[in-house]
C-alpha cells in the first residue's frame, strides 16, 4: 500500500549566510567544524570567566575552615585544606580552561583561513606552535596538580605515572610537526608567488 504525498506547505529554509560565515550549507564540514569550535571558545571562555570570580571570591571573602573528604572502600579521610590550596587548585582550573580557549581561538583563525582558500599563510605556523607549547604547559600542569593532590590526601588517590604523559606528549609532536608542515607549505606558495 502507497501513502498518497503530502502536498507542501511552501516553506523553505534559507542558507545561512554571514560574512563570518560564508557557506553554511550543503556539505561545508569546514562551516560546522567553524561552529563548534566557536561554540566551544565561549563554553571555555565562560567557564574561564567563572573559575576567574570564583578565584576572586575565594581571595577575598573570608571562609570558615573546610574539608576535603577522599572517599576509599573504608570510608574516606577527611583532610583540611587550607585557604591558599584551594586557591592554588581555583587557578589551576582557571590557567586549564584558559588554555584550551586559547587553543580553540587558534584554531579558528587556522580554519578561517582554510575557509577562505589560504591556509598555508605565515601566521598558521606561529598559531600551531603557540597551541603545541600551550597544549605542553597544560598537560604538564595538570599532571603536576594531579600528583599533588594525590599528595594532599596521603595515599587515597594514586598519583599519575609517566605512562599518562605519553598521549599528550605525541599530541605535542603531532602538532608541532603541523607547524613545520605549514611553515613548508608557506614558502613554497612564496616561492610560487615570485615565480609567476
Amino acid at each position: 500500500m502507497r501513502f498518497p504525498k503530502v502536498p507542501s506547505i511552501g516553506i523553505r529554509l534559507p542558507f545561512v549566510r554571514t560574512p563570518t560565515l560564508p557557506a553554511l550549507g550543503r556539505g561545508s564540514m569546514s562551516s560546522l567544524v567553524d561552529v563548534a569550535l566557536a561554540a566551544a571558545f565561549w563554553v571555555l571562555a565562560l567557564l574561564t570567566l567563572g573559575a576567574v570570580l570564583v578565584f576572586l571570591i575565594l581571595a577575598f571573602v573570608p571562609l570558615g575552615p573546610l574539608d576535603l573528604i577522599a572517599t576509599s572502600e573504608d570510608g574516606g579521610t577527611s583532610v583540611p585544606v587550607p585557604r591558599a590550596y584551594l586557591l592554588f587548585g581555583v587557578g589551576a582550573f582557571v590557567g586549564y580552561f584558559a588554555g584550551f580557549a586559547l587553543i580553540l581561538r587558534h584554531l579558528r583563525r587556522i580554519v578561517h583561513s582554510l575557509r577562505i582558500g589560504d591556509p598555508f599563510q605565515p601566521a598558521n605556523v606561529s598559531r600551531l606552535k603557540e597551541i603545541g607549547l600551550t597544549l605542553a604547559t597544560v598537560t604538564g600542569g595538570a599532571w603536576i596538580g594531579q600528583t599533588l593532590v594525590s599528595r594532599l590526601v596521603r595515599g587515597e588517590l594514586e598519583p599519575p605515572g609517566l605512562f599518562d604523559l605519553v598521549t599528550p606528549a605525541f599530541s605535542v609532536l603531532v602538532v608541532f610537526v603541523l607547524a613545520e608542515v605549514f611553515r613548508e607549505g608557506a614558502r613554497l606558495r612564496r616561492e610560487s608567488e615570485l615565480t609567476i
